[in-house]
């Protein structure tokens, strides 16, 4: 059985799976609440948190499953990219809980856990695929043929879509975060949008940009003005240049690459309308699509524990003992 914690950012999650990757426990505690006054996350108040909730999800895994320390095969935690304070709250609970039993500590690289949750705990990643993974912090395209190293094939030279889907929300005066509203707003219209920007450059031909999106989209809602009956409107004018946008570089990247399938996770990974693009673009092109569950785009601990019990398979956890495991918040995708 494998325990995994995942504190990369302003979500504490606990999930407990067993050596076949079922899921025996999940919990995530969001933090969006303490956030929101501010407008995003607030790093040193995010860390915090984490550690007055991790002890508790422990606590209440072990109840709820009937397990305990004494049943754990081994802990898996996020160790980047991510928020220092936050991946150090992780780790050093772990330390501390697994001081005297010594189980093993497999750091977890959060972007390709987001990417081994959408084929799930028993798939191979398929030989020749890209990953994408679009989220508040990424939006980046990954070749997947030497697994679990990733290939960075493109990335956004400025926001993360993540980002243009909350900067869109502000400037409509919607709650943090924005893109559950303003994908909760777009799916009360019906008709045209504006599209506004047609051609983007960017310095290599798979590479995405949002600032441009943002400036033009901030621009018509000046023009707009603030009528609480135009906000389906723009709601779906901003949906649709942030999910055209993307599908229009991934259908290059698809079209140079010829994959056999195309992996897809992080938060923007559960707006329906995306989910939709993706399943034309790829039913196209004849790609297979493994898109993470809705439940499991965000960060969660579900994704840690699988891609942890991966590496626990592989054996590769052996080579980190534990004064070796520290925070890497800029972990380099290699």
């Amino acid at each position: 059985m494998i325990l995994a914690l995942e504190t990369s950012c302003d979500d504490t999650s606990v999930a407990l799976v067993d050596m076949t990757g079922a899921i025996l426990f999940h919990r995530s505690l969001s933090q969006i609440s303490l956030h929101a006054p501010f407008g995003g996350v607030v790093p040193e108040l995010a860390s915090r948190t984490h550690a007055l909730h991790l002890p508790q999800l422990v606590a209440d895994a072990f109840k709820e499953t009937g397990r305990g320390l004494s049943d754990l095969t081994a802990v898996a935690l996020t160790i980047g990219p991510g928020l220092s304070g936050g991946l150090l709250s992780a780790i050093a609970y772990l330390k501390g809980l697994c001081f005297f039993s010594r189980l093993p500590i497999i750091p977890v690289h959060h972007v390709r856990a987001h990417l081994r949750v959408a084929v799930g705990s028993v798939e191979e990643i398929p030989h020749g695929a890209l990953g994408l993974v679009v989220s508040g912090g990424h939006s980046h395209l990954y070749g997947l043929s030497a697994w679990p190293k990733l290939e960075l094939l493109a990335r956004t030279v400025d926001d993360a879509a993540g980002e243009a889907f909350d900067k869109g929300a502000k400037a409509l005066g919607l709650p943090y975060p924005g893109g559950p509203e303003i994908e909760r707003l777009a799916s009360l219209y019906e008709g045209e949008v504006n599209r506004l920007v047609k051609n983007i450059q960017t310095p290599l031909p798979f590479d995405m940009s949002f600032s441009g999106l943002k400036t033009a989209f901030v621009s018509l809602v000046s023009r707009e003005g603030k009528d609480p009956s135009r906000r389906p409107y723009l709601a779906a004018t901003c949906q649709e240049a942030i999910i055209s946008h993307i599908v229009d570089r991934l259908g290059k990247a698809l079209r140079h690459y010829r994959p056999p399938a195309l992996l897809v996770g992080g938060g923007v990974a559960a707006n329906g309308a995306f989910r939709k693009a993706l399943e034309s673009l790829c039913g196209e092109m004849g790609v297979s699509l493994f898109v993470a569950p809705r439940p499991l785009c965000g960060d969660n601990a579900v994704m840690v524990a699988l891609m942890g019990l991966e590496i626990f398979r592989s054996g590769q956890f052996s080579s980190f003992p534990y004064d070796e495991i520290a925070p890497r918040p800029r972990w380099d995708e290699d």
